[in-house]
């Protein structure tokens, strides 16, 4: 039940969804704590940061395309996001906010999981800051392909693309040749990794990013 205790979290983006909501008020409800979680619609990044403070809204996530412009209305940066350049989470402690980069944590587990030993970064947003990053830390060459090289796509062969933009991408390798540990690739062609938040790729790191979420929010980690 809600009530004035209730701690209140949200997203805010220009394509709100429900897949946040669900995961944390499931989680909420697990752990039997008194908070709520909700998304919202904005046009305006910088009132709806204004209405956090009203409001005393506890925390919340940014998506495209805000990840970059919402810089200029925080407090503080954490170091990872200030080095990125781009912050998806924020807390809100008594009117002070402070900016967090998830995203990275999230693209870095799925990394974990397979074997990059270079990709090519489609897109130089917010979301292709964080995977730009990831591969600074974990040591893996990139390149990164935006309008302006966009042609190099139709030249390369047999290469990882990562695709860091809301634009569909085609790969030309058939995925069932794709395991975990990236082996198995052996036909030609172009494999795209679609980081694209209603993929396959795209959940999975999103899952990732949302516990990182919950414990900077809460102070608990969840398996």
């Amino acid at each position: 039940m809600i009530n004035k205790e209730t701690k209140i979290y949200c997203s805010f983006s220009s394509n709100p969804g429900n897949n946040g909501c669900i995961f944390f008020n499931s989680e909420f409800k697990e752990l039997n704590m008194n908070a709520i979680y909700k998304s919202f619609y904005s046009d305006d990044i910088k009132k709806s940061i204004e209405a956090v403070k009203s409001l005393d809204i506890k925390g919340f996530a940014l998506s495209m395309p805000f990840k970059i412009e919402a810089l200029d209305y925080v407090d503080e940066v954490e170091e990872s996001a200030r080095k990125i350049g781009s912050i998806n989470t924020v807390v809100n402690k008594d009117g002070y906010l402070k900016g967090y980069n998830t995203d990275w944590v999230g693209v870095k587990k799925y990394f974990e999981t397979r074997r990059f030993d270079s990709i090519y970064i489609i897109g130089n947003g917010g979301f292709s800051k964080s995977v730009q990053y990831t591969c600074e830390v974990m040591n893996i060459k990139f390149s990164i392909i935006t309008r302006k090289n966009w042609r190099l796509i139709e030249e390369l062969d047999d290469k990882i693309l990562f695709n860091a933009t809301p634009v569909h991408v085609e790969s030309n390798r058939e995925m069932y040749n794709w395991a975990p540990d990236g082996s198995g690739c052996s036909i030609s062609g172009n494999l795209v990794v679609d980081g694209r938040p209603h993929t396959d790729t795209g959940r999975e790191i999103a899952l990732y990013q949302a516990k990182e979420q919950f414990k900077i929010y809460t102070g608990v980690e969840i398996d």
